[in-house]
């Protein structure tokens, strides 16, 4: 049995093609815990809020893909949402909270987090309001939680007017 663990290479982590679901996610790789998914979006709000470009960088992983309707309509890498971000930063001051009322989940070394966000942009007539949703998915790893999506929406603004569509109508009996 020791040798066809040597000869295939079992040292306790998942392999990454495994049928298990696991994408390589091992069992001796950390686990994610809520407390810490919850500190490490409450990091990241706050670079947002502070608009730390350096310290948002910090937290996202190579590859992370980045929706954001502020910044740009699209999906982006990290490395393409970075200049659209730093314009959005630009263009102005804003203040940012977000809702205490999280959704979090976590599974082995993967852990999400979405809530409601709350945008006040001062102008001359008084705070504009602008809500919207915010979903992470986080990975922790060796060297500490990495952003793999981030993703926010903006909610209509209140008193908006919406489209209806109307069914189409039936043609007239003869």
């Amino acid at each position: 049995m020791l040798a066809v663990a040597i000869l295939v290479g079992c040292n306790g982590q998942w392999a990454p093609n495994s049928g298990g679901g696991g994408g390589g996610q091992g069992r001796n790789k950390p686990r994610a815990t809520e407390d810490e998914v919850r500190q490490q979006f409450e990091k990241l709000m706050s670079a947002f809020a502070h608009r730390d470009i350096a310290a948002i960088e910090g937290m996202m992983s190579s590859n992370a893909a980045f929706i954001d309707a502020q910044a740009g309509a699209g999906v982006f890498a990290w490395a393409d949402a970075r200049p659209l971000l730093e314009q959005a930063f630009a263009r102005g001051a804003y203040q940012l909270s977000n809702d205490a009322s999280y959704r979090i989940g976590v599974n082995r070394d993967m852990g999400w987090i979405a809530t409601v966000y709350h945008v006040r942009i001062p102008t001359k007539n008084g705070l504009e309001q602008s809500d919207g949703a915010v979903s992470v998915l986080f990975q922790k790893t060796p060297d500490g939680y990495k952003v793999q999506m981030f993703h926010i929406s903006r909610f209509a603004p209140p008193g908006a007017a919406t489209t209806e569509t109307k069914p189409a109508s039936k043609p007239a009996k003869k």
